[in-house]
């Protein structure tokens, strides 16, 4: 029960801040998210009488953060906890219920999710949580806000709270307009002179069973005139450079477009440092002249493993034809950075050891990183088959199929000693890397990723890229690896029981060669295809028809 005394709101919004081993010094980070809670509240004058404050230290000791509590007297306190910083903010909530019980606590962020609180070193928190928002929060924070002075506040929708057998959800959270809430930056209360972040969509289409995105759409995206607000925020803060949030430049056609009319509005980029990653799979010239527009741009591609059917296992598309003609022109604009993972489930030390080599081989710069197993990822979504064995303090994989716990060692040993021949070398407990080449400073060359043909031809959406693997993938036995809409039509890269396999699709024509015809469309394939498959090549079809169709209509 609430005490019969109410007190003015306040409202501590607590986060540890990361800290990245950056040899360059670019990198001045601080937690994104809280600050975004803080906006949300800022902006609706229905809060004008709630007083917040916003505790982010670079330390990772619950006292420190403990006595910044005691001294605000908060009646609300938010913890936004990510791998690195539940297990302090467990020991912050203990000592903050012993203090005051009356103060309510609320988790949010990555790691607020059943599966996490289900772990044992994250039981006590059933103890000493009110409540857990496990989906985006600004939203339902201004609800808890307004509501936590009241008894029954954990009833509301979005919420994990506390149950005698674990924790019960009050019920699914409406997806947010997340045009309808401000940026720290439009704000100007971000910290001033700090890395600055921008967010141009939200979620990810691609579904790879290792990535914490969750939300598996990027169907939300930001407006060209939010994102010219959010720039005009990003300069008047002065950041020194730029971090893009988003799962990859080029994985949302709608916000890549609307980045491009934002920085044509405000020409902010264009004096910016900006890191963020490409998807190869899906870049084309748009992507690269907007890009090399910027004052630097920093890439990095996730290439996590050369091994295909590693990827497939995990659910991650990989045409590697596509990645190296796409590497040939990206070094023409910028360092190659390639991001490997150590440990994949189903991968094992004598593939990982040639996709480091490969990897040695063709890029500008190597960072490989011990696999970390996340909820939304493969905490939750690993095939039972992996037979995964992780620390749940470290979030380390210990062992999983095709990785002993000595293998791990080893090859991390040796990416480390690889390391330290370089320049550059960052070597820390669980990730290295280092500069493979020194390069001189490239502007544009003149070579191009699509044809001069193919630029007039409508791109393929990334979500429905996997809209359609999903329903080929119901196919027994084929499967889809991507999709290239193209001048002289729209082809289909797919894997069969008998090899690989090449639908075309191309508008009919009379006397045409064709496997099968469909509303005017003629489809033909290249590779073989057994009298035991032709039926499910026929189902293949009728699963991609009614997308295929406007495609080579609108392209052709």
């Amino acid at each position: 029960m609430m005490g019969a005394v109410t007190r003015s709101p306040r409202v501590a919004l607590v986060s540890v801040d990361p800290v990245w081993e950056d040899p360059s010094g670019d990198f001045t980070p601080f937690t994104y998210s809280v600050r975004k809670l803080e906006a949300s509240l800022r902006a609706d004058p229905s809060f004008d009488d709630v007083e917040v404050k916003v505790i982010d230290l670079r330390e990772r000791d619950p006292e420190a953060f403990f006595e910044a509590i005691v001294d605000f007297r908060p009646t609300l306190v938010g913890a936004s906890i990510y791998l690195w910083s539940i297990g302090p903010f467990r020991d912050l909530a203990a000592r903050i219920k012993r203090w005051d019980p009356s103060v309510q606590v609320v988790v949010g962020g990555p790691q607020a999710r059943p599966s996490v609180f289900a772990l044992e070193p994250y039981r006590p928190l059933q103890r000493t949580v009110d409540a857990a928002v496990t989906g985006e929060g600004e939203g339902v924070f201004r609800d808890i806000v307004r509501a936590h002075q009241r008894d029954g506040w954990t009833s509301m929708p979005g919420l994990l709270v506390p149950h005698a057998l674990g924790w019960r959800s009050t019920g699914p959270l409406e997806r947010v307009d997340i045009e309808a809430f401000p940026t720290p930056y439009q704000l100007d209360i971000a910290p001033h002179g700090f890395t600055g972040y921008l967010e141009t969509y939200r979620g990810c289409p691609i579904h790879c069973n290792f990535c914490q995105w969750g939300e598996q759409r990027a169907d939300r995206v930001h407006s060209a005139e939010y994102l010219a607000r959010h720039l005009e925020g990003l300069r008047r803060a002065e950041v020194p450079n730029i971090f893009c949030l988003d799962a990859a430049f080029n994985l949302s056609p709608r916000a890549f477009r609307n980045l491009a009319e934002a920085e044509r509005q405000t020409g902010v980029l264009k004096d910016s440092l900006v890191h963020g990653h490409l998807y190869p799979t899906f870049l084309r010239d748009e992507h690269v002249e907007l890009l090399t527009s910027f004052g630097r741009c920093q890439v990095a591609i996730g290439v996590q493993s050369f091994d295909a059917e590693v990827l497939h296992g995990l659910g991650r598309p990989f045409d590697l034809e596509r990645f190296e003609h796409v590497c040939d022109v990206v070094r023409e604009h910028w360092p190659i950075e390639l991001e490997l993972m150590l440990g994949l489930p189903g991968d094992n030390p004598a593939s990982f050891r040639r996709t480091f080599e490969k990897a040695v081989e063709i890029a500008d710069s190597v960072r490989v990183f011990w696999t970390l197993v996340l909820p939304d990822a493969l905490l939750d979504r690993a095939d039972p088959k992996h037979a995964i064995e992780f620390d749940p303090e470290t979030w380390l994989i210990r062992s999983c199929k095709g990785w002993a716990p000595e293998d791990l060692r080893r090859e991390l040993d040796h990416v480390k000693q690889v390391s330290l021949q370089h320049e550059n070398a960052v070597v820390a407990d669980h990730w290295a890397g280092f500069q493979v080449r020194r390069r001189a400073e490239q502007r544009p060359g003149p070579r191009s990723i699509d044809d001069d043909a193919d630029r007039r031809v409508i791109a393929v959406d990334p979500e429905l890229v996997e809209e359609l693997r999903a329903r080929v993938g119901a196919v027994g036995g084929w499967r889809l690896r991507t999709i290239r809409n193209r001048h002289d039509g729209l082809f289909f890269d797919l894997d069969s029981p008998d090899g690989r396999v090449t639908l075309e699709v191309v508008k009919a024509a009379e006397g045409q060669p064709r496997f099968e015809a469909r509303d005017g469309l003629a489809y033909s394939h290249r590779g073989e295809v057994s009298r035991l498959e032709v039926e499910r090549l026929r189902r293949v079809i009728a699963a991609v028809h009614p997308d295929a169709l406007p495609l080579v209509q609108e392209s052709a």
